[in-house]
């Protein structure tokens, strides 16, 4: 049985401005038989970021084409701000993330170039789609790009804080297409390597665009962070396994383990959690990630106890104790697979079998804790793959096959064969994809 659009409800949003400046909303249960884009009390979030005036902000900070009216702030980053405006050309709001210090850590360069890349490349509709990018007229010396992407309502984590009640249906629809996009992803060679909620748009029709490629990587590179880097090959092997925010962190990365995009199949089973929690009635603050440590030996230990081991084993903020609360502490055949070092460490873990995640969720359908925990299994060939999750019960009754497309091939990025690029030879990389980029845009058009 398919169920239709009108069927799903709208969610109840905050806009992306709004969720930065903290209105107040109260809270709404949103109804599963509303169609969507019903008239509401609520504005239509596209139609108030298109009245409203444009921010006054020096013309030397944003030197963006006059065809951009540049409005409030969405959000910071490590590389830049992003700010929604207005596209007078295309009629349209986008957001635009300005990029400074381009070439000042070259760690840094290549994953801004690495994002731009992959993005021009990608074309699925729960991938954000990069409408322009923008580079200052001086080419042999400009230190600031300009990347015009999709603006969405909103992002998990904005949604999530709200004091609003989801429908399992409307969770079973943003899970879906979550992974209808990340199958896609996947099947292009890429691992997004950052997936949490703020990382992921979502729309109030419960699509969702999966956004922010800074740390995403092809499969056919070396999975070993930047060559050019100047460090011992274990500081190297650490450097690389620093992705996934902490609480979205998967096992094998935590334990500077070889990993697959398995990384990225566990990271949705923490965001399933925070959507199954949505369905539960407790307020917005009683809810939150399922494993919010706030220490990650060896990767962001406790500044104090940097090298002791049996500090952080017994800590029961560590980032491994709160998952083995909830999952148990692996098999004697799992840590047989580990490498030594591992193994010794995860041995020093108190054994236990885990609560699971039902306890949390005493409200949330069998159907839904199963698929959380398939995705949260210890061991990566254990996990659930993209493929097993798509024809589990949870989403029989939606999944549409014809949306589930995959990728033409693998992506490759040419510049990641270079173990050791100049900062000439990185401005002509951002000049050849850029120019690219357009010259496919202009072929769409």
């Amino acid at each position: 049985m398919e169920v239709g659009d009108a069927e799903i409800g709208s969610l109840t949003l905050l806009t992306q401005g709004a969720g930065k400046t903290g209105r107040k909303h109260r809270r709404k249960k949103t109804q599963p038989g509303s169609p969507i884009n019903a008239k509401s009390s609520e504005p239509n979030p596209n139609a108030a970021r298109a009245a409203r005036p444009p921010l006054s902000l020096k013309a030397a900070a944003w030197k963006l084409p006059g065809c951009y009216d540049v409005r409030g702030r969405i959000g910071t980053g490590s590389y830049g701000t992003v700010r929604e405006a207005l596209d007078k050309d295309a009629g349209r709001m986008v957001a635009v993330k300005r990029i400074h210090s381009v070439f000042s850590n070259k760690i840094n360069c290549k994953r801004i170039l690495r994002e731009i890349a992959i993005l021009q490349r990608l074309d699925h509709p729960y991938i954000v789609q990069l409408h322009d990018v923008i580079m200052p007229q001086d080419e042999e010396r400009f230190d600031e790009l300009y990347m015009v992407m999709e603006l969405g309502d909103a992002d998990l984590k904005t949604l999530c804080r709200q004091q609003v009640h989801l429908e399992e249906l409307q969770v079973k629809f943003v899970l879906y297409h979550l992974l209808v996009g990340l199958k896609y992803l996947h099947s292009a060679g890429i691992y997004h390597r950052d997936l949490k909620p703020s990382n992921v748009l979502v729309n109030q029709d419960c699509n969702v665009k999966i956004c922010d490629f800074g740390l995403a990587r092809a499969v056919g590179e070396e999975l070993d962070e930047d060559q050019d880097a100047e460090h011992s090959d274990k500081a190297v092997r650490v450097m690389t396994q620093h992705v996934v925010t902490r609480y979205y962190r998967a096992p094998e990365l935590i334990l500077l383990d070889d990993y697959t995009e398995a990384i990225d199949l566990w990271s949705v089973g923490c965001i399933a959690f925070e959507l199954a929690e949505m369905t539960e009635p407790k307020p917005a603050e009683d809810r939150g990630p399922l494993f919010p440590g706030s220490t990650c030996y060896p990767l962001s230990p406790d500044c104090q106890h940097r090298h002791d081991v049996a500090f952080h084993s017994g800590g029961c903020k560590e980032q491994l104790n709160m998952i083995f609360e909830v999952i148990g502490t692996p098999s004697e055949r799992d840590v047989k697979l580990l490498r030594e070092d591992a193994r010794k460490y995860v041995c020093c873990f108190q054994p236990r079998l885990g609560c699971g995640v039902s306890p949390r969720l005493p409200s949330a359908a069998p159907s839904l804790v199963e698929t959380i925990e398939s995705l949260l299994r210890f061991n990566p060939q254990e996990r659930a793959t993209v493929e097993e999750v798509l024809l589990r019960p949870l989403f029989a009754e939606i999944r549409d096959p014809e949306k589930e497309v995959v990728a033409r091939g693998y992506i490759t990025l040419e510049f990641d064969q270079e173990p050791d690029l100049s900062e000439q030879q990185l401005r002509q990389c951002f000049k050849q994809e850029i120019q690219s980029f357009r010259r496919a845009r202009a072929v769409c058009r």
